[in-house]
C-alpha cells in the first residue's frame, strides 16, 4: 500500500481558490477505483480539525498541526512532521514545499500571477516587509517547480513553465478544476428580461484590471455595477477609482452573499465581467454560467482555454472593446440567452471526479 500524505491546512472556502481545490480534491479521491491502494494521511491545522473531519468521512488518518502557511515555523518543523511518518509521497496543495523537506513530492502550482504583478500596489504592508518576503516567495516558489512533479490548472500555465523552467514533460500534468458541486444543485433560472446591471465577482488585486469596467461606465452612464467581494485590503483604493471615474452612483460594493442572495443577483443580470490580465484556472466564470449568468471576458493568459466559445471576449487593454460587447448585449436579449446555454455545455465538461481520477493517477505514476 502507497503511503500518502496531502498537506491540507488550506482546506475549505476560506481560502478561496485553493482552498476550494483542496476541499474539492479529498471530497472526490475516495470516489476514485484506486483509492483503496492508498493510505493516505492529511496534514491539517488544528481549528479545523473537526470540520474536515466531519466533512470527509473519516476516510483519511488526520495529523492537527498549528504550523501557519508561509512562516518560519513551517519551514523548520514540518519537514520533521514529514520525515517522522516517513511517507511514500507528499502531495503540497500550494507552491509553500518547505525547502529543507527532500522526500519524493507533488507540488501544485496555482499560477504564478506574482512574479509578473509585484511592488507596492500589489500589498497593503510596508515596502520594508514586502520585500524580503517577495524574495522568499521567488526562492520557494523557483525550488518547487525545479525539484518537483507539478500539477497545474490548465494548459496554459504548463506550456509556461515547460517553455521557462525547462520542465520535463514527464514531470507536469494539467488537472482543470470544476465549478463546486453546491452550484450545480441550484435552480437554473432563465430570466429573458435582465436588469441593467453587470457584476464583478472576486478580489480587487491590480491583475483583476478592475479599472477597465470603471472606464466603461464613463461611457454607459445608465449601466450600473454589482461588485460582490468580501472585503478585502484593495476595496478602499477600488471605491477612491470610482470617485476618481466619477462613477461612484453606478457602483455598488456588495460585500459577502449569501447563496440564495448570490443565485438572484446572477440570474437577473445582464453579464458578469471578467477583466483579469492573467489567472491560474478561474472558477469565477464557470462558477457564473452555472447561475444562469452570461459572461464578458478578458481574452488573456488561460481564459480562452477554460471558457471557449461560450463567453464574448474583448482584449483587457481596450476599454472600447468593453462597451461594445456589454452594448451588443443589451441589444440582443438572444444571444444573452445563446450564451447562458453555451455555458451549462461548458460548465458539464468540467468535474472534480476528473480531477481527482487524474491527480490518484499521477500519484501512481510517480511511486
Amino acid at each position: 500500500m502507497i503511503k500518502l500524505i496531502i498537506d491540507a491546512r488550506l482546506y475549505g472556502p476560506k481560502h478561496t481558490g485553493i482552498g476550494r481545490y483542496t476541499k474539492n480534491l479529498l471530497t472526490h479521491l475516495p470516489l476514485t477505483p484506486k483509492f483503496k491502494d492508498f493510505d493516505i494521511s492529511l496534514i491539517v491545522d488544528k481549528s479545523q480539525s473537526k470540520e474536515i473531519k466531519k466533512d470527509l468521512n473519516n476516510n483519511y488518518r488526520l495529523i492537527p498541526v498549528s504550523i501557519k502557511t508561509y512562516s518560519l515555523k513551517e519551514q523548520l518543523l514540518l519537514p520533521f512532521i514529514l520525515y517522522k511518518h516517513k511517507p511514500n509521497l507528499v502531495h503540497f496543495t500550494h507552491f509553500n514545499k518547505p525547502i529543507i523537506y527532500f522526500g519524493r513530492s507533488v507540488v501544485t502550482i496555482h499560477d504564478l500571477i506574482k512574479h509578473f504583478y509585484k511592488g507596492k500596489l500589489t500589498t497593503t504592508k510596508a515596502q520594508l516587509f514586502y520585500w524580503p518576503k517577495y524574495l522568499a516567495y521567488l526562492l520557494v516558489t523557483y525550488l518547487s517547480i525545479k525539484t518537483n512533479h507539478i500539477i497545474v490548472p490548465s494548459f496554459y500555465w504548463q506550456k509556461y513553465l515547460i517553455d521557462h523552467y525547462k520542465v520535463s514533460k514527464l514531470k507536469i500534468i494539467t488537472t482543470h478544476e470544476a465549478v463546486d458541486p453546491n452550484f450545480l444543485k441550484q435552480d437554473r433560472l432563465l430570466i429573458k428580461k435582465p436588469q441593467n446591471y453587470i457584476i464583478y465577482t472576486g478580489n480587487l488585486y491590480p491583475h483583476k484590471n478592475f479599472s477597465i469596467i470603471l472606464k466603461a461606465l464613463k461611457k454607459l452612464p445608465d449601466l450600473k455595477l454589482k461588485v460582490i467581494c468580501s472585503r478585502d485590503v484593495f476595496q478602499k483604493r477600488a471605491q477612491k477609482l470610482a470617485e476618481n471615474y466619477q462613477v461612484s452612483s453606478q457602483v455598488s460594493f456588495l460585500g459577502y452573499l449569501t447563496d440564495e442572495q448570490f443565485k438572484k443577483i446572477y440570474s437577473q443580470a445582464l453579464a458578469l465581467v471578467h477583466p483579469s490580465f492573467m489567472e491560474g484556472f478561474s472558477l469565477t466564470g464557470l462558477e457564473a454560467m452555472a447561475l444562469s449568468c452570461p459572461v464578458i471576458s478578458s481574452n488573456a493568459s488561460c481564459l480562452p482555454e477554460i471558457y471557449q466559445n461560450s463567453v464574448l471576449y474583448f482584449d483587457p487593454n481596450r476599454p472600447e472593446q468593453l462597451i461594445k460587447q456589454i452594448r451588443t448585449l443589451q441589444k440582443n436579449l438572444s444571444l444573452r440567452l445563446s450564451l447562458i446555454k453555451k455555458g451549462y455545455q461548458q460548465v458539464s465538461k468540467y468535474s472534480w471526479h476528473e480531477t481527482a481520477k487524474s491527480t490518484i493517477n499521477f500519484y501512481q505514476k510517480i511511486i
